[in-house]
């Protein structure tokens, strides 16, 4: 499972629409660059939503099969853009009113590229942009969000289940070739994040099926690990049920969600360090909301990716020293105080970890 998910690689979009599309001399050249660079990020969250379903597989209470790809179309616009910005969007973007590969794993078969059109899913045809689910009864601060794109997730969710039921999941491209792909387990539901979110500021879930980030935190994002993190953040929300009543019921959370635990699965041999470890770090962080443990609980999911537990703490106080408005994903005083702790008990835990590795090898390179 590591193995797949470190050989992913994000690839460039590949699509018809050059990035030099934006002339200096344009007068939309900065709604062009929006336009990309919003694009492309989230093409690196999706991503990174994938890899974390992927790499939480063992924490999650319902798993499923997940998709070595990402589609993307105009569809799945999040806010109403007139005309000409529609226009000016295809022309940047590529994307259109079909539903392309924007992202492949390396797992993913060789006969499907970039900028392919799927139609349809286990012979279930994706729809248009026509579909509309209000969630106003779910959105925090009583926000309303459209949400373009609910009929493609219908499509893609019940896919993924079918794959878990043991049938191939079948792409059918456009002119009617089709292609089956092979999925991997991974955490059920999905966790999304729109660029052109007309509520950027608002975060959401629906039960434990659907999650969304707010765009903003989205676009203030850097790197590989920022996505990741943020990914993570929302998967905690379906990761575990009981562990989210638990928190519910208690004032304070002993060593965060289950540090150490994503570890221990993920590198041999940890488990002998953990406890060890951990029994010379034991030191209880106090969790102020469920929220508190979604940053930790994200954290050491980057961790176990081989990424930097910090990096939502760093994402955090950008946000804030920027005075962004972001719902839910933004730390306070109390929280990053958290983070920060539980940061460095997972990097002491690495360096655990990494000594041992270097142990047993050298105990191998002796025989």
């Amino acid at each position: 499972m590591q193995g797949m998910i470190a050989r992913a690689c994000l690839v460039a979009l590949g699509l018809a629409a050059a990035a030099g599309a934006a002339r200096a001399d344009d007068d939309h050249a900065f709604e062009r660059d929006l336009y990309k660079t919003g694009i492309e990020q989230e093409i690196q969250f999706r991503a990174a939503a994938i890899q974390v379903a992927w790499g939480a597989e063992a924490l999650c209470d319902k798993t499923t099969e997940v998709e070595p790809f990402v589609l993307l179309s105009v569809h799945s616009l999040h806010r109403a853009l007139s005309p000409p910005e529609r226009q000016m969007f295809r022309e940047v973007t590529g994307l259109d009113e079909h539903w392309r590969v924007v992202w492949a794993d390396e797992s993913a078969p060789d006969e499907l590229h970039l900028h392919d059109v799927v139609t349809a899913i286990d012979g279930r045809a994706l729809p248009g942009g026509e579909t509309h689910f209000s969630l106003s009864n779910l959105v925090r601060r009583g926000s309303v969000v459209s949400n373009d794109d609910q009929g493609f997730w219908d499509v893609l969710l019940q896919a993924r289940e079918d794959a878990a039921a043991g049938k191939p999941m079948v792409l059918t491209l456009e002119g009617g070739r089709r292609i089956t792909v092979e999925t991997q387990r991974g955490c059920a539901g999905s966790v999304t994040a729109s660029a052109f979110d007309k509520d950027p500021d608002v975060f959401w879930r629906q039960g434990n099926q659907r999650a969304k980030i707010p765009a903003n935190a989205m676009i203030a994002a850097r790197n590989a690990d920022e996505f990741r993190w943020l990914a993570a953040f929302g998967t905690y929300f379906q990761a575990s049920q009981g562990a989210i009543d638990a928190v519910h019921k208690s004032d304070n959370v002993s060593n965060g969600f289950l540090v150490g635990k994503i570890l221990a699965l993920t590198i041999p041999g940890a488990g002998m360090v953990l406890t060890a470890a951990e029994a010379q770090a034991e030191q209880a962080i106090a969790v102020d909301s469920i929220v508190g443990s979604a940053d930790l609980f994200a954290n050491e999911v980057v961790a176990s990716l081989g990424g930097d537990p910090a990096a939502g703490l760093r994402l955090s106080e950008r946000m804030l020293k920027q005075g962004m408005k972001v719902d839910a994903v933004l730390m306070d005083d109390l929280r990053r105080s958290n983070s920060a702790e539980d940061a460095r008990r997972i990097q002491r835990l690495q360096a655990a970890q990494a000594a041992q590795a270097e142990r047993e090898a050298a105990e191998a390179r002796r025989k």
